[in-house]
């Protein structure tokens, strides 16, 4: 027995180290990882040449008077969207627009707005989809030529659109943002906790443009 015992420790001692062996010269062995696609860099150029070329193609650049509608108006392409609490809740478009030179540039227009108390009031005419020419345009009662009179406007939507068109006071005239973009060409906020346009949004509709050269100022 001592024998038979001493012959299976030695035949186990040789099969370990064959195994080792074994293993030791195999290597062990990893699996691939699963590979990502790869991701196509976005070239920010190209992408801002393209808004560029589908805004020219709008009836004109930059902000303009239309006599006839009694309107400001501005051209631009719907970005993303956004919601902020200031006195009210607030749904925001950005909206990218050309400068009278051609440059791009971009601010946030409200949507529409929850007002407490009053339900919700909605500022695009329709549903705006990203990538959008839409009309960026304020008229009424209290808008002319030289700017925009909130305290003419007997709405709540007009007391909320004054307060946040005066969230920064650009002078000391008071001038707010949107004053200060109509009478100066001064740009609106790129951020909106700094306040935003309170304009009327509605698509592009070629039937709509009144002449240019006639009522345009």
């Amino acid at each position: 027995m001592k024998y038979v015992f001493l012959a299976l420790l030695a035949t186990l001692t040789v099969a370990c180290v064959l195994f080792l062996g074994f293993n030791v010269n195999c290597g062990i062995t990893i699996p691939n990882p699963t590979e990502e696609p790869p991701t196509e860099p976005i070239d920010v150029r190209d992408l801002e040449r393209q808004m560029i070329d589908k805004l020219k193609e709008a009836p004109w650049q930059g902000l303009r008077f239309l006599r006839g509608e009694k309107e400001w108006r501005f051209y631009a392409l719907a970005g993303e969207r956004q919601t902020v609490k200031l006195s009210a809740q607030f749904d925001l478009v950005k909206v990218f627009f050309l400068q009278a030179d051609g440059d791009l540039d971009y601010t946030w227009s409200a949507t529409g707005v929850d007002i407490p108390g009053h339900g919700y009031y909605s500022v695009a005419s329709d549903p705006i989809a990203e990538g959008n020419v839409i009309e960026v345009a304020l008229s009424g009662k209290h808008v002319t030529q030289s700017g925009v009179y909130w305290e003419e406007c007997n709405t709540e939507y007009c007391r909320l659109a004054g307060m946040i068109d005066t969230i920064l006071v650009l002078d000391d005239k008071g001038t707010g943002l949107t004053n200060g973009f109509i009478r100066y060409g001064w740009e609106p906020p790129t951020y909106p906790m700094y306040g935003f346009l309170c304009w009327q949004i509605r698509p592009y509709t070629v039937n709509r443009i009144a002449s240019n050269d006639t009522n345009a100022h």
